[in-house]
């Protein structure tokens, strides 16, 4: 019965309160409620302090952009490497030297369950839209990396992305930089994958430097699902092929898709194509074929993972030039989130068809984790190979990063 009567005079005050003058408060309804003996002191009190709250909530919104996070209609988060260089001799200039990696900013977020967006821009945009490549474009800071929207019609099964975002291309080119388990990625990802690679080995991409990314469309989705898990992932997507942050330089549309296969829960077997066309500053134009395969288990605090890629670029002059490579890796936690051991093996050949430009990088790695925003990287990189700038030119780095 008490309860009942509270929620009448609540209801009552509300009532009075939207019917009196602006000279008559919630305060003095309350009052004549007391008085009235409709309420208890105590009651009125409950009623002012829950009053006073709202009313706080309602000023701090006001006063705050109203950012959201786990899946809402705005998301920040981001991260920033420090890193430090040595390399053994002086083939690399500076060979000793401290840098800023990457500063990015990342800005998600969704509309409902079916539309979503993001935008990432790096403060650092020393790789450039396309550094020392042929086919031309300006050296951008900062760079936009990402800009695109996401639609899902059908959950899991069709996931429509258009803008700017990753090539479907390589295990490695997908996997996000601040989750990398050694500095840098591979020598043939970054060779053929529309990355920087080793500009003095002769390693660049023929796009150059787009951190793995182009503007275009892409379906992609997940099938047959089996024991809480997709056995099968696909992508497919359509691009221009000149890179990020600049137009199209010819009428050609690039495709690139990977197939993933999950026979077991620790298991995962992939393979990718590309096939494009490329126009060049100085009139050349030819075409660019890419083909991978990879591999990665999971199991408790061990994972391995391996690819190999080869590629074929064609132009005008009719000259092909064959580049293959691939890598094996093997982490493993000696201490659980804390302390990560990597070891790796990465060679590339960057034209087949001339003998000894094979190099060969030897790599040991630890990881340590401060916590879930804080970690430091040390590898210890032996290169080896006859013809190559770097062969016996080590590298030591270490790399710290935080994030939020």
């Amino acid at each position: 019965m008490k309860n009942l009567s509270l929620i009448i005079a609540i209801l009552f005050s509300i009532l009075l309160t939207a019917l009196c003058t602006s000279a008559q408060t919630t305060d003095d309804v309350l009052n004549i409620l007391i008085k009235k003996g409709t309420i208890t002191q105590q009651e009125a009190d409950s009623i002012r302090a829950e009053a006073a709250i709202k009313k706080q909530q309602e000023i701090a919104k006001e006063k705050f952009f109203p950012v959201s996070a786990g899946g809402k209609l705005f998301q920040i988060s981001g991260y920033t490497q420090a890193r430090y260089q040595y390399f053994q001799n002086q083939k690399v200039t500076p060979a000793s030297a401290f840098d800023i990696r990457r500063a990015r900013l990342d800005f998600t977020g969704s509309f409902d369950p079916k539309w979503s967006y993001r935008l990432l821009i790096d403060f650092v945009g020393a790789s450039g839209a396309t550094g020392t490549a042929a086919t031309g474009g300006s050296l951008l800071s900062p760079l936009l990396l990402d800009a695109y929207v996401v639609y899902r019609p059908f959950d899991d099964y069709l996931k429509l992305t258009a803008g700017q975002f990753i090539l479907p291309f390589s295990l490695e080119n997908l996997s996000p930089d601040r989750n990398l388990e050694t500095i840098d990625r591979s020598q043939v990802v970054n060779a053929l994958v529309a990355r920087k690679g080793d500009a003095s080995n002769g390693i660049v991409d023929s796009i150059g430097n787009q951190n793995g990314r182009d503007l275009g469309i892409q379906a992609s989705g997940s099938f047959f699902k089996f024991q809480g898990r997709n056995l099968v992932d696909y992508s497919i997507g359509l691009f221009n092929g000149a890179g990020i942050d600049v137009a199209d330089n010819n009428k050609n549309k690039d495709v690139s898709t990977r197939l993933v296969l999950h026979p077991f829960s620790i298991l995962s077997i992939g393979a990718s194509y590309y096939n494009g066309y490329d126009k060049f500053t100085d009139g050349r134009t030819g075409d660019r074929f890419r083909w991978g395969g990879e591999l990665a288990l999971n199991y408790k605090t061990l994972s391995l993972e391996s690819e190999i890629i080869t590629a074929q670029d064609a132009n005008t002059l009719s000259k092909h030039y064959d580049h293959q490579g691939g890598y094996i890796q093997a982490s493993y936690f000696l201490v659980p989130k804390k302390f990560q051991v990597v070891l790796k093996y990465d060679t590339y050949n960057p034209n087949t068809n001339v003998m000894g430009l094979q190099s060969t990088y030897y790599i040991l790695g630890v990881n340590y984790f401060f916590n879930s925003f804080t970690k430091i990287q040390v590898d210890y990189r032996k290169a080896d190979g006859l013809g190559a700038v770097n062969n016996g030119n080590d590298l030591f780095s270490a790399q710290f990063q935080i994030a939020f």
